[in-house]
């Protein structure tokens, strides 16, 4: 929140609570103590109303400063009016409007604190995940099991295709390139992360020896746009580490597709429901996906996993960031 909002919202806060100190005397001089009774009785109705809705329905709106100065310009002129209509008037909007503006105050302020200890907390949460995951991406950074198959079958790869050997080399050079620095920022870019899905996939491929087991798409534009690093990719390995049988075609299915700002991600692979229930470790990387999307994204996302019929089903739907 900006400067000027909070002395301005320091301001009127103060200016309705001393008008509530001074509205009954100054409605006292024009109503009678009968009507005075009446209406402070009315009164004690309120607060409860209007601190909820302070409480629901004010911190709901993104204020700029002149909204604020319009409400106080149009308050004040709405009394000066009625102030020189009559003078009852004046005093019967005097009290249940000082009453009403403290109270809406009040519950906008409640919220703001509440509001703001719970994204601390959530930012200290975030952050402990960020080391927690960023040490599980070191530990897959260094460790040796990926990065040697990778050299041994583009080794075995230099006497069949040296064009391509060479091609995966540059692949597994941009890969690891990727996930040592442009994957230590909060966000990359879109294109940069498909790149990488994409040069994950030529390696695996490669492995495998079977070009056509995965069936990979994307439709729309990918410029513009910024994604937390390393989201996408979990799902990805899970769906190799999952599939039933390598040599058939299409045994995983990825589908990317940007519009209207908005990700939307598809993953889906056959397995063998007897092989996931022997692996006690299934979907641990998974959970802590999940983890981060919440922290990052919140209600920003739409996230579906489930399993029909032997088949592992993934869709993802993230609200993008522009740069």
């Amino acid at each position: 929140m900006k400067k000027s909002v909070i002395i301005i919202i320091h301001i009127a806060f103060w200016s309705v609570l001393l008008l509530t100190k001074f509205a009954v005397p100054l409605a006292h001089q024009f109503l009678s103590p009968d009507e005075l009774g009446e209406m402070v009785l009315f009164t004690t109705f309120l607060p409860p109303l209007f601190f909820y809705l302070g409480y629901w329905v004010i911190m709901r709106i993104k204020w700029k400063v002149r909204h604020l100065l319009a409400i106080i310009g149009g308050v004040a002129a709405i009394y000066l009016g009625l102030y020189i209509r009559s003078d009852k008037l004046f005093a019967y909007a005097l009290v249940p409007t000082s009453v009403i503006s403290l109270y809406i105050i009040v519950g906008a302020l409640f919220r703001f604190f509440i509001d703001w200890f719970k994204k601390k907390n959530d930012v200290l949460v975030l952050e402990k995940e960020n080391v927690v995951s960023g040490l599980a991406r070191l530990k897959s950074q260094v460790n040796p099991h990926f990065l040697f198959n990778t050299l041994h079958n583009i080794d075995a790869l230099i006497y069949e295709d040296k064009d391509k050997a060479s091609q995966s080399l540059v692949k597994l050079a941009d890969m690891m390139r990727y996930m040592l620095t442009d994957a230590k920022a909060d966000y990359v870019s879109l294109h940069k992360e498909i790149n990488h899905l994409n040069d994950y996939l030529s390696l695996e491929l490669i492995r495998l020896k079977n070009e056509e087991f995965v069936k990979f798409s994307i439709n729309g534009d990918d410029s513009g746009y910024k994604i937390a690093p390393m989201l996408l990719i979990p799902f990805i390995e899970n769906a190799f580490k999952h599939s039933v049988d390598s040599d058939i075609e299409n045994g995983i299915r990825i589908k990317i597709s940007i519009k209207n700002r908005t990700l939307c991600f598809n993953c889906e692979n056959d397995f063998d429901a007897s092989e996931i229930d022997k692996d006690k470790c299934h979907g641990i990387g998974l959970d802590t996906v999940k983890k981060r999307l919440q922290l990052i994204y919140k209600n920003n996302y739409n996230l579906s996993i489930r399993s029909e019929e032997q088949v592992f089903k993934v869709n993802l739907e993230i609200n993008l960031n522009e740069n």
